[in-house]
């Protein structure tokens, strides 16, 4: 398909006028997918967990067990096992850990509240509380937020470009609605003035004829004793 514009020059005003029109809906339809791609869950592709009362330490490559106290309360069991990314220690026995290759939903992830690594309490072990935790998807959201309203403004570009420009029904059917509009008597500056004050004077009289009606027929309806107050 050749581009270009079919009978560029005609129906001008109205090609332009459309095109701005549809070009704010299109990008109204933009914000509307990024918004809504922002609510896209994305996998996870680790977890950046905060740590406190830590005993040990960690180093990349290790492994590490996730546990929780069960439902019955009556001992831990463990949610699953994941590698240690990064492991930076901080002040008063705190700690930060990012961990990949989990071995269970993310969701179950989530709901450790003990890490352990190594063997019991023995030396080498490590034993940290989990005080909170966020999720690293596989890519951040933005770009799918991008990536949705970009999808809209390229499908809304074309169509367009399709039919303001390249249709040959879509064209015509503008070139014909600026040569009418082009018949159109329009008022001159002058006769507005002049009927906008008309308008304006006629509500100012209605307004006071219907106010003197409801004042005048108030009065009277108290006199007979329809209404007391």
């Amino acid at each position: 398909m050749a581009f270009g514009i079919r009978k560029a020059g005609q129906g001008y005003w109205v090609r332009v006028l459309s095109a701005v029109f549809w070009g704010g809906i299109v990008l109204a339809g933009a914000a509307w997918a990024a918004g809504q791609a922002s609510t896209v869950p994305l996998p996870v592709q680790s977890f950046i967990i905060y740590l406190q009362a830590t005993e040990g330490e960690l180093a990349a490559g290790e492994t590490v067990t996730l546990t929780r106290e069960n439902d019955q309360g009556s001992g831990r069991e463990t949610v699953t096992t994941a590698l240690v990314d990064r492991f930076e220690p901080g002040a008063n026995r705190s700690a930060t850990i990012e961990i990949s290759g989990f071995t269970s939903t993310a969701d179950d992830v989530t709901r450790a509240d003990l890490i352990q690594a190594g063997d019991g309490a023995g030396e080498g072990a490590f034993e940290a509380t989990v005080r909170n935790m966020e999720d690293v998807p596989v890519f951040p959201q933005l770009y799918l937020q991008g990536g949705a309203a970009g999808v809209v403004i390229l499908i809304g570009a074309f169509l367009l470009y399709w039919f303001h420009a390249a249709s040959r029904k879509g064209t015509e059917f503008l070139i014909a609605t600026d040569n009418e509009m082009k018949k159109v008597n329009w008022s001159s500056p002058r006769e507005i003035r002049g009927s906008t004050i008309v308008v304006i004077v006629a509500a100012f009289l209605i307004a006071g004829i219907l106010y003197a009606i409801d004042n005048v027929f108030g009065a009277f309806f108290r006199w007979i004793g329809v209404l007391d107050i």
